[in-house]
């Protein structure tokens, strides 16, 4: 099903924006960090973080990023799902 909505924070917008216009004369490259929300039909991606990745190849044909940068994506989804959880359950 397609997604009819996006929600994210000012602070991954401005991440998200600051990245862009950093790097302005080449392709750039990131991780949206999120979850998907089925509700009354709809689909809404809920963005909760923001992972600008650094360029590994500087051909102009060529948008890489190297393995250490992902993984460093992934742990850093899992802990902040993590921290989420904690929050949730504490309060």
């Amino acid at each position: 099903m397609a997604l009819t909505g996006v929600k994210m924070s000012e602070d991954v917008w401005l991440t998200c924006l600051t990245h862009a216009l950093s790097t302005e004369t080449e392709e750039i490259m990131g991780l949206l960090l999120g979850d998907i929300e089925y509700k009354n039909g709809s689909v809404t991606a809920l963005i909760w973080g923001a992972s600008p990745q650094t360029r590994s190849d500087r051909r102009k044909d060529r948008v890489e990023t190297n393995p250490e940068q992902l993984a460093a994506a992934s742990a850093q989804a899992e802990i902040s799902l993590m921290l989420m959880f904690n929050t949730c359950f504490v309060s």
